[in-house]
């Protein structure tokens, strides 16, 4: 694979130099991410604040029921490691 050069120009790419692939070779473009280096006090507050506008994804109640559900199939599991260990069986085949 070789690196091709550019520069993003109204919404294109325009290269840096010419090149040599064939007509309709399908390329990917990897763009770099925008560095976030700043580890300052305010930047750390500005993503801890970011994080906390976000709210529970489960409420109180659908939360409760999702442990519930999980605590059973735990047990479950549990009650079934013997017979599991001995056939060679299982959730995991």
């Amino acid at each position: 694979m070789s690196t091709i050069r550019g520069t993003i120009r109204d919404g294109k790419v325009v290269l840096d130099g010419p090149i040599t692939l064939p007509e309709g070779t399908q390329v990917t473009i990897a763009a770099p991410l925008p560095e976030d280096d700043d580890d300052s006090a305010e930047a750390i507050q500005k993503r801890l604040a970011l994080m906390d506008a976000f709210g529970p994804w489960m409420s109180d109640d659908e939360l409760a029921a999702w442990e519930r559900v999980r605590a059973g199939d735990k047990a479950f599991q549990l009650s079934q490691w013997e017979k599991w260990s001995r056939e060679g069986s299982g959730p995991w085949q």
